[in-house]
């Protein structure tokens, strides 16, 4: 019996880890030269620098060198800090991508990562919202939408990463819940105006 729980926090932190936000984000960037019409691959090679490799390597060096929680900067109070200086990388980005003229459709989907952190930023001011669960929602969402109906069957991506950050006592329902809602949000945002 008791090897059960000891398996779920493995679990838990192997779906953590697997579909962090930068994981994810990293995976659309990626794949932005096979969807979005004209994206080059030195184009993605400079949105992945500035929205994700910088960002996440600035976080994992303070984390190992003990100035933040982890490198998932698990601490609500160190949150703004860091969201704050992904946002000005990718506010650079864009405007490194702008000079390579990159496609609109590029520039609005890292837009909406800027606005998505943005509004994580804001929520995490006063409460911590699960930002995996978020950007686990928004991955799903954009997924799902390209296969309809079959595509509904990636919903058990953010239904398992909200689970593996309570299971891991870093978030509550409500927090995981409150990411779903912001992630799907954003995404419906994107597609009624951006995309």
């Amino acid at each position: 019996m008791s090897r059960v729980p000891a398996r779920l926090p493995l679990a838990a932190r192997i779906i953590t880890e697997v579909f962090a936000p930068t994981v994810l984000v990293t995976l659309v960037l990626i794949a932005s030269p096979l969807i979005l019409p004209d994206v080059t691959l030195a184009q993605t090679a400079v949105a992945i620098l500035f929205v994700t490799a910088l960002p996440f390597s600035a976080v994992f060096v303070l984390a190992r060198r003990g100035k933040l929680s982890d490198h998932h900067v698990g601490m609500r109070s160190q949150r703004g800090p860091v969201m704050a200086f992904a946002g000005v990388s990718i506010i650079v980005g864009l405007w490194i991508l702008s000079l390579m003229q990159a496609p609109l459709a590029f520039h609005r989907l890292i837009f909406t990562v800027l606005l998505g952190l943005a509004l994580s930023m804001a929520v995490n001011l006063v409460w911590k919202l699960s930002v995996h669960a978020a950007v686990a929602a928004f991955f799903a969402a954009m997924l799902a939408s390209a296969a309809l109906p079959i595509g509904l069957l990636w919903a058990a991506l953010p239904l398992a990463v909200g689970w593996s950050r309570v299971q891991l006592q870093d978030h509550t329902w409500p927090q995981v819940i409150a990411g779903w809602a912001a992630g799907v949000g954003i995404y419906v945002f994107y597609l009624a105006f951006l995309s």
